[in-house]
């Protein structure tokens, strides 16, 4: 009966890491938009 509770505790630790790398990779997928944004930007006023 004790390993069924410790699985739960399995569980939730690897979903709180889970949900902490997606949110590091939300994060960074926005900033690299935003990078990638300013470049776009930067390079057609170049052109100009």
């Amino acid at each position: 009966m004790e390993a069924y509770g410790k699985i739960f505790v399995v569980v939730a630790v690897l979903a709180v890491i889970l949900v902490g790398v997606f949110i590091y990779l939300f994060t960074i997928d926005r900033k690299l938009r935003k990078l990638e944004k300013e470049i776009e930007e930067k390079s057609t006023q170049n052109k100009k």
